[in-house]
């Protein structure tokens, strides 16, 4: 299993979850309201007058066979890059 960490545009929160649910993809972790830069040429995003937008966080477990199509339709969702990034870790054990 891997487990695939995302950052996002909070603007984008509705069709990630659409995107999860296509893909089969049903436990999550959502965080909002998530402060941050991007790292190349990403504008701040920090909630406040200067830089009010917001981005969020989510982290989800996919079986191996999954990983290659879920990222391709991450990819897709940010075809505009809106600051959608993902990344992903082997899980070693779960309980």
């Amino acid at each position: 299993m891997k487990a695939v960490m995302i950052t996002y545009n909070e603007v984008l929160s509705e069709r990630l979850i659409d995107l999860l649910e296509a893909q089969g993809v049903r436990g999550f972790t959502r965080w909002n309201g998530v402060q941050g830069r991007g790292s190349v040429e990403g504008e701040p995003h920090m909630g406040n007058h200067i830089w009010p937008s917001l981005n969020g966080a989510m982290y989800c477990v996919v079986e191996d066979e999954q990983v290659d199509a879920f990222l391709d339709a991450l990819a897709a969702l940010d075809e505009k890059g809106r600051g959608l990034r993902a990344f992903v870790w082997a899980v070693e054990r779960t309980i």
